[in-house]
């Protein structure tokens, strides 16, 4: 019978079970299951497992280039960075190029800002040239790359691309595949950059129902329901003006990792919890807020905030 990848691991730090018998199950398990997340608990317990002398760095290698599982590139890709982080290199410069899974770019990226050398930070400046050259976010809706195309053109042509940071370099790739994933998965999106560092800084993601005509598919509305189903909105660090309204959102939790927000519209969503004025009051840099159409509206006090927050609840301004 076939030993589970949590058995494995506790007949392991039980000493019933050597560590290369150990790393052979769990090798095999990778290698000839066909459950993704019977393979992904594999590879996490063997980066458990602090394996320094035995190297299983093919192995990975080999899972982040070729494996059809979104999900097991991005668990290999994370092995790497964390156990073979220098020797992987060459592999990230493949991967970056062809992989489309949103979560492994993330980590690749990361992966190569990590590595800190001339060579990943060369890696990180042909990925935003490639970016450049891009004509479409979404050539299925024919959504235009005009701002990123703008943006960087002055910076490449010029070359001072090459003054920016790694770090900096690693921001606005994950940013542009944030807004590039969530420009595939919601049907209205706008979006601005910081023209000085060339990060997101205005999001709208709002159902502007004057817009809506007769006999428009309903797929055509946002209808968003959970933040959690915007995917990334917390990479986007930069974010200071973001409009979320005429949705269907009941809680805000998610928005208190964006730090950096000044202007927050939630008006006509469905928030009534009052744990999201809690939520509310972690934004340290929030300067407006437009509750207006929730029933929170009807609870919310402005002693609840900073004096200088403005709160639109009703149909004026208070502060």
């Amino acid at each position: 019978m076939e030993l589970k990848p949590s058995t494995v691991y506790k007949e392991y730090i039980s000493n019933r079970l050597d560590k290369l018998t150990a790393i052979k199950h769990l090798t095999s398990i990778i290698e000839n299951y066909d459950r993704d997340e019977v393979r992904e608990e594999s590879i996490k317990i063997l980066s458990k497992m602090k394996l320094i002398r035995e190297n299983l760095f093919n192995l990975f290698e080999n899972l982040l280039l070729s494996d059809s599982s979104e999900n097991i590139r991005n668990a290999a890709a994370i092995y790497l960075s964390e156990h073979h982080l220098n020797d992987s290199l060459i592999a990230f410069k493949w991967s970056i190029q062809h992989e489309t899974f949103y979560q492994c770019l993330l980590t690749i990226v990361n992966a190569l800002v990590k590595i800190n050398s001339n060579e990943s930070k060369e890696v990180l400046i042909e990925q935003l040239k490639k970016i450049r050259n891009t004509k479409y976010l979404n050539p299925q809706i024919g959504y235009e790359n005009k701002r990123y195309k703008k943006a960087l053109k002055p910076l490449i042509k010029k070359n001072k691309i090459i003054t920016y940071s790694p770090k900096h370099l690693g921001d606005i790739l994950i940013n542009f595949f944030t807004i590039k994933k969530i420009i595939d998965e919601i049907p209205n999106v706008y979006f601005e950059l910081n023209t000085s560092n060339l990060l997101v800084e205005k999001l709208d993601l709002s159902d502007y129902l004057e817009f809506e005509v007769k006999g428009t598919p309903w797929g055509w509305k946002n209808n968003i329901e959970s933040l959690s189903k915007i995917t990334g909105l917390k990479n986007l660090l930069n974010l200071q003006s973001l409009n979320l309204s005429n949705n269907q959102i009941k809680e805000i939790k998610d928005l208190v990792a964006i730090k950096s927000l000044i202007y927050l519209d939630l008006s006509n969503n469905k928030l009534s919890n009052p744990q999201n004025i809690e939520y509310l009051k972690q934004l340290p840099l929030l300067e407006f807020i437009d509750l207006r159409g929730n029933e929170i509206a009807n609870i919310i006090k402005i002693s609840d905030f900073k004096p200088e927050i403005r709160i639109l609840k009703e149909n004026s301004l208070e502060n």
